[in-house]
């Protein structure tokens, strides 16, 4: 389709097309309703422009208060990286073909599990219990606690 139309409860959320709409959701609703797999969606803080998933900054916002958000990351936004900041645990790599699919935990993360997509040349290392990704700007956002409305 051309243009798609979001709604909540009979509201209207966003309208758009459809990879506008994926790639700059207004709010937390239109980024979960869009995408598979889902998007991995954290509790998280703004602490001095500091974007934080519990002690790991992932991204520096420093046009944003101090505040409690929700922090959201695409499945492909993740790129492992052995000096990233973002800290998880490996739990399974699922091969897709052209893609893999890394599964991870991390305390903060709102679902059971995390899914990373990743170009299967990326080979993560299944012996280690902990894998580390730097996330893409582009792919990640952020949305008021209270609003679920975004804020970066």
């Amino acid at each position: 389709s051309d243009m798609i139309v979001v709604m909540k409860a009979g509201e209207i959320q966003q309208i758009g097309k459809p990879q506008d709409v994926y790639d700059s959701p207004v709010n937390l609703f239109v980024a979960k309703f869009l995408g598979t797999p889902p998007i991995n969606v954290f509790e998280g803080r703004v602490s001095g422009g500091r974007a934080m998933i519990g002690e790991d900054c992932v991204l520096e916002v420093p046009d944003l208060d101090d505040q409690d958000v929700y922090i959201a990351i695409r499945p492909e936004g993740f790129r492992i990286d052995e000096n990233g900041p973002l800290h998880c645990d490996l739990v399974n790599v699922e091969v897709m073909g052209r893609d893999s699919s890394v599964i991870s935990t991390n305390p903060a993360c709102m679902a059971p599990a995390i899914r990373s997509i990743i170009g299967s040349d990326a080979r993560p290392d299944t012996t280690q219990k902990e894998i580390r990704f730097s996330v893409l700007p582009h792919k990640i956002f952020i949305f008021a606690k209270d609003t679920e409305a975004r804020l970066f």
